[in-house]
């Protein structure tokens, strides 16, 4: 299990890079209620899967704002 594509948890270092975000601001995202983070002992570990659906949730919440933006602008 070298690889993070194998890991079914990743730390938080690891999961920042993946985001392309400082480590201490992924480890802010694991303090929200609604990002895949859980501790183990002392360790916080991100979720493979779960990271990956809070991304699509993430970019999908911005597309409709964008949306609901253009719209907007339409209107007025």
């Amino acid at each position: 299990m070298s690889e993070n594509s194998e890991k079914l948890a990743l730390s938080v270092p690891e999961t920042a890079k993946i985001l392309d975000v400082s480590v201490p601001t992924a480890y802010e995202l694991t303090r929200r209620a609604d990002f895949p983070a859980f501790r183990i002992g002392r360790r916080t570990l991100v979720d493979r899967a779960g990271l990956e659906h809070w991304v699509s949730l993430q970019a999908g919440a911005a597309r409709n704002s964008e949306a609901a933006a253009l719209e907007r602008g339409i209107r007025t």
